[in-house]
């Protein structure tokens, strides 16, 4: 049984940065998905880039500033030159995001991706936009860079590639869950597939995360889980090998 433990959000926070860190050197994480248009993108990768950890482009339209400039790319900011909200985008009965501008956009994260880094992505997806356009603009940039695309939520995907996405969480009240209970309820998905991929947002919690995102208490329980020495010795009793994207 092979297992991709993927870390998404790189770059989105300072505190965010440290918990990827510590879910990478004291845990079990072996891909991570980095931020370009962030300002704690280069930061980021600084603290994670002698890890053994296949580090992939987590492209943002839903978060801060674009990198090319609002009147390229009218579709996806608001009045005040930001991008939309994930929230915003996903409730929209009509999809409004125009592919080319799109592909600008994308094309712009993936070259400061590669000043950062020094390398192409090693794989290459979107952060919590669910748009159609959204997800045809990320696969023409990655086609015609000769990237290899990620989207386990597409059947057709997972045919094609033989990874499968570990099941939905499922939130209490508080936007929380039991996480070995989830691992639990996913051992049989792991010993049917070749190979699947569970994704988590470790993170400590700073305000710039408090005031902008969705995922708070989850990112620090998150962290702590997979650094845990019950997660540890869970894979070596299910003979589980950890594998990079």
């Amino acid at each position: 049984m092979k297992l991709i433990m993927r870390a998404d959000d790189l770059g989105i926070s300072e505190g965010v940065n440290c918990g990827i860190c510590k879910a990478i050197k004291d845990g079990v994480i072996t891909s991570v998905g980095l931020m370009p248009n962030m300002e704690h993108a280069l930061d980021g990768y600084e603290m994670i880039k002698d890890c053994n950890v296949s580090v992939g482009q987590h492209t943002n339209i839903c978060l801060g500033k674009p990198l090319c400039s609002p009147e390229e790319i009218p579709s996806l900011v608001d009045e005040n030159g930001e991008f939309y909200s994930s929230k915003v985008i996903n409730k929209r009965k009509e999809d409004t995001i125009n592919v080319e501008e799109c592909e600008k956009e994308i094309e712009a994260q993936l070259n400061h991706f590669i000043e950062i880094t020094g390398f192409k992505p090693q794989y290459f997806e979107g952060h919590a936009v669910f748009s159609f356009n959204y997800i045809k603009a990320l696969e023409n940039v990655a086609k015609r860079h000769g990237l290899f695309f990620v989207n386990p939520m597409d059947p057709q995907w997972v045919s094609e590639n033989h990874i499968h996405g570990l099941g939905m969480i499922h939130f209490d009240e508080r936007e929380l869950y039991d996480p070995k209970r989830y691992m639990e309820d996913n051992l049989g998905m792991l010993k049917d597939n070749e190979c699947c991929i569970a994704i988590f947002h470790p993170g400590y919690l700073d305000q710039y995360i408090l005031t902008n995102s969705s995922y708070t208490l989850i990112r620090p329980m998150e962290c702590d889980f997979l650094c845990s020495d019950w997660l540890k010795d869970w894979i070596k009793q299910n003979d589980i090998q950890l594998v990079t994207l």
